[in-house]
């Protein structure tokens, strides 16, 4: 029965250290002049814009002007890169992080699902036309009637050249 208890005991400690640690995309989308760049500098935005929008930030709307700002910590890392499409001027990469020991996130009070093409992330996203993460919670935002509160993204996924991106939201 000792042996039969440690077993179980065993494998629960290895579900609950697989819960603590998530994998999720990045996405970014690399200008051919920047290619040559070190995977240090690329890799190291990748991870920055993980951590900005993985964890929950806070957002205030006033008019068209946002605010965002960081109010969670926790560690990251990189475990690969993938080149998913390539053009003659441009390559969207696939950075694949590791969140270690997630704090726990507030309980969200509406989801919104953000869709859009590449092609409308390069002719329509302005200053974020190289972050499809950071264009899908500004779109998500925009769009949300709340004037601020903490704002995350669960999920984001690209398939036919589109992405899907899930964003969650709580008042303050």
């Amino acid at each position: 029965m000792k042996r039969f208890s440690l077993a179980i005991f065993s494998l629960l400690l290895l579900a609950s250290a697989s819960w603590a640690q998530e994998t999720r995309y990045v996405y970014e989308v690399q200008q051919r002049d920047a290619l040559s760049s070190s995977p240090w500098s690329l890799n190291m935005g990748a991870m920055a814009e993980a951590a900005r929008l993985y964890a929950p930030v806070t957002f205030s709307k006033v008019g068209s002007k946002l605010s965002m700002s960081l109010d969670t910590s926790f560690s990251f890392s990189l475990m690969g890169s993938v080149q998913v499409e390539r053009s003659d001027t441009r390559m969207l990469m696939r950075h694949e992080v590791r969140l270690d020991e997630q704090v726990p996130f507030p309980k969200a009070t509406k989801r919104s699902t953000i869709r859009f093409s590449l092609s409308d992330l390069i002719k329509k996203g302005g200053s974020y036309a190289l972050s499809p993460l950071q264009y899908a919670i500004r779109k998500a935002i925009d769009s949300s009637s709340q004037k601020s509160g903490r704002a995350w993204i669960t999920d984001c996924s690209y398939a036919c050249g589109r992405f899907v991106v899930t964003v969650a939201f709580t008042g303050r």
